[in-house]
C-alpha cells in the first residue's frame, strides 16, 4: 500500500461505516413499517441489509436503540454542544436554538407522524423515550445551577425550569404529532421556551443568598 493509499484508508473506512449504519437505519425503518415493530427481528433488519445480525448489534446495540437512534444523535449533539467551553451564549438562549432546529428538523421528516405512533404503540420505546427526555431535563438543569453559580444538588428553581422546558416541547410534540398537525409546529415548539424566557424569572447567585438567609 503507498503512503497515499494509506492516508485516505481511514477516510474510506469511516465513509464505509456511515454508509453501513444508514443502510441500517433505512431497512429497519422500512421493516417496522412493513410488518410492525414487535415483530421485526434483528435477523430481519440484517438479512434485508445484507450484513450480518453482529454487525446490526455493534452500530446500535439493540433493536430499541434502532428505533430511537435519530432521538439519540439528537441528544448527543445537545450534550456535545451545551457543555462546549466556548459556548458564548446563556443555557436558555442554546435550548431555544436547539429547540427550533429539531423542530425544523422534525417538519422535514415524511414519516414523523408515523414514526410517532410507532414509538406510542411500544411500552419498551416509549420508556426508553422518556429516559432520553430525562436526559435532557437534568443536562438542563445542570447547567442552569452552573451558570448561576449554585449546587445542582439544592438548586430547585433550575429543575423546575428545566422539566417545564423539556416536558412542554415533549408535550407539545406529541400533541401536534398524535393529531397530524405540523403547520405550526416549529412555531408552538418555541413558544414554550419563548414563555419561560418570559415568565421565569433568572436564578440569580444574589437571589439564592437572600432566600437562604
Amino acid at each position: 500500500m503507498t503512503t497515499a493509499a494509506a492516508g485516505k484508508s481511514p477516510g474510506l473506512r469511516a465513509r464505509k461505516k456511515t454508509e453501513t449504519r444508514r443502510l441500517i437505519l433505512k431497512c429497519a425503518n422500512a421493516l417496522f413499517h412493513e410488518k410492525g415493530y414487535a415483530t421485526t427481528t434483528l435477523e430481519d433488519i440484517a438479512e434485508r441489509a445484507a450484513v450480518h445480525k453482529q454487525t446490526v448489534l455493534r452500530y446500535f446495540g439493540s433493536k430499541e436503540g434502532i428505533a430511537l437512534a435519530f432521538r439519540q444523535i439528537a441528544l448527543q449533539k445537545f450534550r456535545t454542544g451545551l457543555l462546549n467551553l466556548e459556548r458564548t451564549v446563556s443555557v436558555l438562549e442554546y435550548w431555544r436554538a436547539f429547540v427550533e432546529s429539531s423542530a425544523r428538523e422534525v417538519m422535514e421528516r415524511g414519516d414523523i407522524v408515523r414514526y410517532a405512533k410507532l414509538v406510542e404503540s411500544e411500552p419498551g420505546l416509549m420508556a426508553a423515550s422518556l429516559a432520553i427526555q430525562m436526559q435532557y431535563e437534568e443536562l438542563l438543569a445542570a447547567e442552569f445551577s452552573r451558570e448561576a453559580g449554585l449546587d445542582p444538588a439544592t438548586d430547585l428553581e433550575s429543575r423546575f425550569l428545566a422539566a417545564f422546558l423539556v416536558g412542554g416541547y415533549f408535550s407539545v410534540a406529541r400533541h401536534l404529532l398524535g393529531r397530524g398537525e405540523l403547520r405550526n409546529y416549529v412555531a408552538t415548539a418555541l413558544y414554550v421556551v419563548d414563555f419561560a424566557m418570559q415568565r421565569f424569572p433568572r436564578y440569580t447567585p444574589s437571589q439564592s443568598e437572600t432566600v437562604t438567609k
